[in-house]
């Protein structure tokens, strides 16, 4: 048998025996360098986790390990990285003589060189056998060869060194399922052959990604057998791996297989995973949902997040994050929620009010009032003097909206300013307080400068201290730029309009995931789990309607217990919803729909498909 150290490469044998666990847990991680692949291998090992998979490969010319660890029982293992030739057929000698069996091989081209990475483990089994650096007709003749002799193909994996692809395989003489394998497939071959294998109830074991002559070629096994829920992806550029990963993990799927490869001067990844936490049909109910909304209103990308009693049981992506660029949308990019930032400056309001710092029948502006030393009454329009902080809140201030003066569209200018120019504005009163309901952005600006007034912070301080870090969120949730740009890691949108989102803050400037948003709703809708972070009363304050209109509270749409609030502006849908029955969840898109213009249809499609689903994990994905 032919083979390929690195020189102080990995050796390590350990017995987890007589380890137990209730629940299997698993690690994964990619793109590590050698040093980073050799730590993380170390610090997995001490906390009882055994390597599963690893694949190495180069990306961008750099050596890099992808890898699977699983914290489960089993027999003694042993594992090798950074082989070369003479010395994996070393290792591979001497842990045969020492009774154990290869259970996973990767070759990959470093250079000029093939390298291995490979897991044995120590154990009694039918006879088996193993070969590596065959060209593709030694590997086609093996095979063959082997398939004569009873043994059945376990792994495979390809690679290529000084553009010829090699293969290397782990053959069993046992009996089991009907297998089938293939080679040297391209991506639309591959991509065939998966669809039909699959029609005919076969489930992908092995894929194996690697390039000749710029080329992407695949060599797989697919076995026909019962499975739970299973998915695979396949030639995943590096930039959008991490993004599928999530977008698996929130669906309660767990990887079983990965593998990398050499794609160009980047990388690929390919993954299988299964699921044993969500029924297919309930998967499929709201992704045809989603699919179907987004085909018929012509939208690019929305992530979605569900909570159960609290706990986060779903979260998805679909579409792009950025068309442009192929950017694939997780449950972890941030979006623009544009007005859902009305019940984020209500909460912190209620929070100064639980903390005895304001009342909301105080006057805002006026003599005695909380702006009124900062923010002088202009002449004729001492009407704002009567305008309270619940007015404010509930949109009884008669107050004209705001947004559309170029104040709120210019980088360089600050709440003083816009303060300024909508006070001075000739038509900014409407009509009387409490004499109409009139949903005014410019509530919620002045709301934003009190919350500072009262606080002695920014805005955007104060709500991360005393909201978003009570609730658990962290930096995934934050006002977006002056300058209108998307942040680094950010969705992109459809028009990309850029508006002071400083300024906009108070009533549409928060840039959130959905699961950010329903971390934030399950702690201020007044049940019990999780404990909310402002009181009942305050709760049942904030809850409450005006009697110009009951629908509408403090920042909420308010049905008996049930909140939520919409969001809408160009580029942007979102909703965040209370269902009832202890089903919430959170929903954005990132460029105009062709016929909703708030959102309202979405809210339906995403109901109607929450609706036919059975039931969800008993897990919190938070």
């Amino acid at each position: 048998m032919k083979s390929f150290l690195k020189k102080g490469s990995l050796v390590l044998l350990c017995s987890l025996l007589s380890f137990q666990a209730i629940v299997s847990q698993w690690v994964a991680r990619h793109n590590l360098s050698p040093a980073q692949y050799q730590a993380a291998f170390d610090e997995f090992v001490k906390q009882g986790y055994r390597l599963s998979t690893v694949s190495g490969y180069t990306c961008g010319g750099q050596e890099r390990y992808i890898a699977l660890w699983e914290k489960k029982s089993g027999p003694e293992w042993a594992a090798r990285h950074g082989l070369s030739g003479a010395d994996y057929q070393a290792a591979f000698d001497d842990f045969a003589k020492k009774g154990f069996r290869l259970t996973h091989v990767s070759g990959y081209g470093v250079g000029n060189q093939a390298k291995f990475a490979a897991i044995w483990e120590k154990a009694s089994g039918p006879a088996w056998a193993a070969r590596h650096n065959l060209t593709a007709a030694q590997y086609q003749q093996a095979f063959d060869d082997f398939s004569k002799q009873g043994y059945r193909l376990l792994h495979v994996s390809g690679y290529v060194v000084n553009n010829v692809e090699y293969f290397a395989g782990i053959w069993e003489k046992s009996a089991g399922n009907a297998y089938i394998a293939r080679h040297n497939l391209t991506s639309s071959q591959y991509q065939q052959a998966f669809n039909d294998f699959t029609k005919q109830g076969y489930v992908l074991k092995t894929v194996s990604g690697y390039t000749k002559n710029g080329t992407n070629l695949y060599a797989a096994i697919w076995e026909k057998e019962s499975s739970p829920l299973w998915a695979a992806r396949h030639g995943v550029s590096n930039g959008n791996y991490q993004y599928v990963f999530d977008n698996m993990y929130y669906q309660g799927y767990k990887p079983v297989y990965v593998n990398a490869y050499t794609s160009g001067n980047s990388c690929e990844y390919n993954a299988i995973w299964t699921n044993t936490n969500m029924k297919g049909a309930d998967i499929a109910a709201i992704d045809d949902a989603v699919n179907q909304y987004m085909s018929s209103q012509s939208v690019k990308g929305l992530s979605i997040a569900i909570c159960k009693d609290g706990r986060l049981v779903f979260a998805k992506g679909y579409g792009y994050a950025d068309a442009a660029n192929g950017e694939e949308m997780s449950p972890d990019q941030p979006l623009r929620i544009m007005s859902i930032s009305k019940p984020v400056t209500s909460v912190g309001v209620m929070t100064l009010l639980d903390q005895h710092k304001i009342s909301l029948d105080k006057p805002v502006f006026g003599p005695n009032s909380i702006l009124g030393s900062k923010y002088a009454t202009p002449s004729g329009k001492e009407k704002l003097n009567r305008i309270t902080v619940r007015q404010l809140l509930n949109h009884t201030s008669g107050l004209r909206t705001c947004n559309g003066e170029s104040v709120f569209w210019d980088q360089n200018k600050t709440p003083d300013d816009a303060m300024n120019v909508l006070l001075n504005s000739a038509d900014l009163i409407t009509t009387d307080t409490s004499s109409q309901w009139i949903y005014s952005n410019t509530n919620f600006f002045i709301l934003a400068r009190v919350i500072e007034q009262v606080s002695g912070q920014s805005y955007e301080n104060f709500i991360r201290n005393n909201v978003l870090n009570k609730c658990g969120i962290g930096n995934t949730m934050y006002v977006g730029e002056a300058s209108g740009n998307a942040k680094s890691g950010e969705a992109t949108y459809t028009p990309m309009d850029k508006m002071n989102l400083q300024l906009w803050a108070g009533f549409g400037g928060w840039v959130a995931r959905p699961i950010d948003l329903l971390k934030f709703l399950n702690r201020v809708d007044g049940t019990a789990i999780p404990s909310d972070i402002i009181t009942a009363p305050t709760q049942t304050t904030m809850t409450t309607g005006s009697a110009l209109k009951v629908s509408y509270g403090c920042g909420w749409n308010v049905s008996g217990l049930l909140q939520n609030h919409n969001g809408c502006f160009d580029g942007t849908r979102s909703f965040l919803v209370e269902l009832g029955n202890g089903l919430s969840y959170s929903v954005i898109v990132n460029n105009n729909p062709s016929n909703d213009g708030c959102g309202w249809t979405m809210k339906g499609a995403i109901e109607a498909g929450l609706g036919k689903v059975s039931g969800y994990p008993s897990y919190d994905l938070f």
